[in-house]
């Protein structure tokens, strides 16, 4: 049962990284034009009006452009080599933050602790 509802959240979070979230936007707003064109209109009509794009509604304004930003979000988050400095600004007075300078990778002593440098003892010592 545990296994099933991690599997069943690991979809939904999948679906939502992936940008479905917009898609059911824009469904509500689908179901809500239909509805309100098919009342003072018949659904074939009001179906054509709906799926036309000539008069969107507002989840289809707010769909679309959670759509664009989602797709300029992955170009605008990447941060440039050159970046030395970052400015907080707090009570009128600027705090200078510096990045932390990136260690070459991978770092194999410093996980590992200190390498031993001489030969291991013959025969080993007794307590």
């Amino acid at each position: 049962m545990r296994r099933k509802i991690s599997v069943l959240f690991l979809l939904v979070a999948w679906l939502c990284a992936n940008g479905v979230v917009w898609n059911a936007v824009q469904v509500i707003g689908w179901a809500k034009m239909v509805r309100d064109y098919s009342e003072v209109m018949p659904f074939t009509q009001a179906l054509s009006v709906t799926f036309s794009g000539e008069a969107p509604c507002d989840f289809c304004r707010v769909a679309e452009s959670g759509r664009e930003q989602a797709e300029q979000l992955p170009q605008q988050a990447t941060l440039s080599a050159a970046l030395e400095k970052i400015y907080f600004v707090a009570d009128g007075t600027p705090v200078v933050v510096l990045p932390v300078p990136m260690a070459a990778w991978p770092v194999l002593a410093a996980e590992t602790g200190a390498l031993r440098i001489e030969a291991v003892p013959v025969p080993p010592p007794r307590c």
